[in-house]
């Protein structure tokens, strides 16, 4: 009876018994305030990926003002992924360790540290100090890309895991959309290099300043998580000892992970479209003015169209998820409409028409961007129970390899043989992950098991098979 009162307090629905003995793996709860943990990730992410293309987005401008070549500040934007890639594991380790919040706080701190450092780049032979600001930033980005399907499964039920990592993922897409509009607005490309200098110099302090809020604001109001957990699967997770990597050491389920072989097969077929949007990210402001002279402001507006359509389609995509369970079938879906969309994109490029370009992009956006936060929940199907910052991680690696290969070969090829090796390059990438999607098998073991714990006719007396039955379809 206590343990009924206790489920109530703030809780805005329950979703199993909550009497020691109804309940099969004890009281769960929902609590109001996790949608405050879930917008402050989203200020925290923001605060990151807004810092990602700054200098990508203007690299025609950044080129002259600091004297270097376009592959220079590709570079800049490939730093997120190359320092990922190295940083990733250790970065997961250590949240595992320390918790959500300290990585929030850590992250938090390493970001506005380095926006603060970029302040002091305004100046045509500081490109280093430039480069010093961007990696500190860019490691930053290694604490931010496996939460969002951490927090989801802290913090919110079973029927809005999907949503809660969709809207998650939001925030990384949103910083990357600030860094797309804000740039090309506010950097123009004057005759003046004094003028540049100023304009950059705007841009840098707005950048630090919104990132000191936000770590005033983590610091100040982010919880780790619930007293109660949110859902019959956290509560079964915790229970069995596969949430946190203390239980059983970092190779175990990193093994685990790597016989996966739908598991694997994801991380290529995501890795490839992700990184695919990487590359188009980083190489716009190049290929739109090969087509369109003093076209910088254009090129800002469309990445943005870019990123702010997937923003709606991944949470239509998650709230699809949520309704169907249909993982498989809305995977390849996405994927054969990716595809589409960028050859539409390409054509529109080739034809020169701004209006095409633009509607191309609208419809690629809300297709490609809306797909990774439907990565990150088939990766949590796939490999349920293992700890979701792990699946999210090593999800991670693929795309971020991808995307420096395809930054690295495009931007030769766009030097060599212009734009048309890009656009064909990017297609070719597409179709070989459409084609691993088509191969993925449909799993659904964080389903089966929810469905296996919601079963109100269980007792205590049958959770030591139950557990070992979710133990079994993990191993």
């Amino acid at each position: 009876m206590k343990a009924e009162k206790t489920a109530r307090g703030e809780a805005d629905g329950v979703t199993a018994a909550t009497a020691e003995g109804r309940g099969i793996v004890g009281p769960v709860k929902l609590y109001k305030r996790r949608w405050l943990m879930l917008a402050l990730f989203i200020l925290y992410s923001t605060s990151i990926n807004g810092q990602w293309i700054e200098y990508s987005i203007i690299s025609n401008i950044a080129t002259r003002y600091y004297n270097v070549s376009n592959f220079a500040i590709d570079c800049m934007a490939m730093s997120y992924m190359f320092y990922y890639v190295i940083f990733i594991f250790p970065a997961t380790y250590l949240l595992e360790r320390i918790g959500i919040r300290r990585t929030l706080i850590l992250g938090s701190c390493m970001s506005c540290l380095g926006a603060w450092i970029k302040t002091f780049a305004i100046a045509p032979d500081r490109f280093y100090v430039v480069l010093i600001g961007q990696s500190i930033v860019a490691i930053t980005q290694v604490l931010m890309l496996p939460i969002p399907g951490r927090i989801a499964a802290k913090w919110f039920g079973s029927a809005e895991l999907s949503t809660a990592t969709s809207v998650g993922v939001f925030g990384t897409q949103l910083g990357v959309s600030v860094s797309f509009l804000f740039p090309p607005m506010l950097v123009k490309n004057h005759e003046s290099i004094e003028d540049i200098g100023s304009d950059l110099s705007f841009l840098s302090l707005s950048i630090a300043i919104a990132a000191t809020a936000n770590l005033l604001l983590v610091g100040l109001l982010f919880q780790e998580e619930p007293e109660l957990p949110p859902s019959e699967t956290r509560a079964l997770q915790k229970l069995i000892g596969c949430e946190e990597l203390s239980d059983e050491g970092f190779l175990p389920p990193m093994k685990r992970l790597f016989s996966n072989s739908s598991f694997l097969i994801l991380c290529n077929s995501y890795g490839l479209s992700i990184g695919v949007l990487n590359a188009v990210a980083t190489l716009l402001n190049q290929m739109f003015l090969v087509h369109f002279r003093n076209g910088e402001e254009d090129a800002g507006r469309i990445g943005l169209l870019i990123v702010v359509t997937g923003m709606v389609g991944s949470i239509v995509f998650g709230m699809i998820l949520d309704k169907t369970h249909k993982f498989k079938e809305t995977a390849v879906g996405v994927y054969a409409l990716t595809f589409l969309g960028q050859i539409v994109f390409a054509a529109a490029m080739f034809l020169e028409l701004k209006w095409m370009v633009y509607l191309a992009a609208v419809f690629l956006g809300f297709f490609m961007s809306g797909y990774l936060a439907l990565g990150y929940e088939m990766a949590v199907e796939y490999t349920y129970p293992e700890a979701e910052t792990l699946s999210a991680g090593v999800l991670n690696i693929a795309n971020n390899v991808y995307g420096i290969v395809l930054v690295v070969l495009l931007s030769y090829g766009i030097d060599e043989s212009g734009d048309v090796s890009v656009h064909v390059g990017l297609c070719l990438a597409l179709l070989v992950g459409l084609v691993l999607t088509l191969m993925t098998k449909d799993e659904k073991r964080r389903q089966d098991a929810r469905k296996t714990t919601g079963s109100s006719s269980v007792k205590f007396s049958d959770l030591p098979l139950m557990i070992e039955t979710v133990k079994t379809v993990a191993a």
